[in-house]
């Protein structure tokens, strides 16, 4: 299992590690939006990587912050 930190724009401890089809993986907070980048793989080896590789980047704070617009 994957430890990630709290939400670097809404501070919630609810973000989760997200496959999108069979082709990438990233981690997204389920309370505002924001996103890391998504990471492309092609087989299991390939998507661990891609799961370590988000994992990290959503624990440096380098992710997409969704504005709200109203």
């Amino acid at each position: 299992m994957h430890e990630l930190n709290p939400c670097k724009n809404c501070h919630e401890d609810v973000a989760y590690l997200e496959t999108e089809g069979d082709w990438c993986v990233y981690v997204i907070c389920g309370h505002c939006g924001t996103h890391t980048a998504f990471q492309r793989y092609s087989n299991e080896e390939e998507k661990k990587e891609a799961e370590k590789k988000v994992v990290e980047l959503w624990n440096m704070g380098k992710v997409v912050i969704e504005a709200r617009v109203e």
